[in-house]
């Protein structure tokens, strides 16, 4: 019985510290690292505007400020979560749901990406959801 209970211990442990070792070595585009800005309107809900602004950081996490315009009515919201390159892929998972949002995504220029959705979470009015993030300079005087 101890030694089914010890080597029980030993795979959790072991998983997790699998885990914890697979979220540390994600793959980072250092094109996509910065303050970005961007939006869209009616693509996942129809009527809604949808406003961000989004900090990716080099170690492979993001903060996410989103505001929505529907029906006169402003809404503010921030996520957390981490990022990183799979694939060629841009993968986006989000704490507070727990979900990945995956994305095919081009560079534009160096202050532009283009985004287009290949698996999202949420139930969209278009199925082709595409969006453009547009870097913010950091103004250096």
């Amino acid at each position: 019985m101890k030694k089914t209970i010890l080597a029980a211990l030993i795979l959790v442990f072991g998983t997790i510290s699998a885990q914890k070792t697979k979220t540390q070595v994600n793959k980072i585009d250092k094109n996509l690292v910065g303050l970005w800005k961007g939006g869209e309107k009616d693509q996942q809900i129809e009527g809604m505007e949808k406003l961000w602004i989004m900090e990716r950081k080099e170690d492979g996490t993001f903060m996410l400020l989103f505001t929505t315009v529907q029906d006169c009515q402003v809404n503010q919201h921030i996520e957390k979560g981490q990022w990183w390159i799979e694939n060629g892929e841009f993968h986006e998972l989000h704490f507070d749901s727990g979900s990945t949002d995956v994305y095919t995504y081009e560079l534009l220029d160096k202050s532009r990406v283009k985004f287009k959705s290949k698996s999202m979470t949420m139930d969209m009015t278009n199925s082709e959801y595409t969006f453009i993030d547009t870097k913010i300079e950091d103004n250096k005087d």
